[in-house]
């Protein structure tokens, strides 16, 4: 039997040791809460802007596909007689547009908006020939009509995007270059080109048309 004396620092070393195991544990437990609620919301941090970028990258997709849409139509437009045939009260005109590559591709511009209604505005610049014939009174008169004035330039386009879909806005075209056709060859003209039709030019309308051209 032990002497009584040496039981005491035996149970005050057993007391340190358990003190000293709880303490490891709670530790343990406290690093492995800490961890889980890092893995937890790290991804939510992050998912938020990866989101977003996903969101804008399809919204710049159908622009894209729209645009390419309206380039095509203005293909077929080009082949359809009736479809050319445009009205400005009082007259009459035929109209196409070419998009052909060698003027160079379609430059897309999207940002964010604070709208949550409409969260993406686009602009999109593009180089295009725009064939216009002379300006007639009687629609007869203009479907006979195969004399175009070519102007080449750049079209600017601005869109919104709203219900999943985007929205022409208003568009500008900036004319660069105006040719007719002389024989089998367009030639450039320079100053003011006479858009009117030899009839409607000795018009009431065309010559009051006329009259404002050289004013403004």
């Amino acid at each position: 039997m032990r002497p009584a004396g040496e039981t005491r620092p035996a149970i005050s070393s057993m007391r340190h040791v358990a003190v000293a195991a709880l303490t490891v544990l709670l530790c343990m437990n406290s690093c492995t809460r800490h961890r889980a609620a890092v893995n937890v919301t790290q991804p939510d941090e992050e998912s938020g802007p990866a989101d977003a970028l996903g969101a804008q990258s399809r919204a710049l997709d159908k622009l894209k596909a729209a645009v390419q849409e309206h380039i095509a139509s203005a293909e077929r437009t080009k082949l359809d007689e009736e479809d050319r045939i445009r009205s400005t009260p009082p007259y009459f005109y035929k109209r196409f547009e070419l998009y052909p590559a060698t003027l160079g591709e379609p430059e897309f511009s999207i940002r964010e908006t604070e709208s949550t209604l409409k969260p993406y505005e686009a602009t999109v610049a593009v180089r295009k020939a725009r064939f216009t014939t002379k300006y007639h009174s009687s629609r007869y008169t203009c479907a006979q009509d195969e004399e175009f004035i070519r102007d080449i330039g750049k079209q600017t386009d601005t869109y919104v995007y709203e219900s999943g879909k985007w929205t022409l806005m208003h568009s500008l075209f900036e004319v660069e270059k105006t040719s007719v056709l002389r024989g089998e060859t367009w030639a450039d003209v320079t100053g003011t080109v006479d858009r009117m039709g030899d009839a409607e030019r000795l018009s009431f309308f065309g010559r009051v048309g006329a009259f404002f051209r050289r004013i403004f």
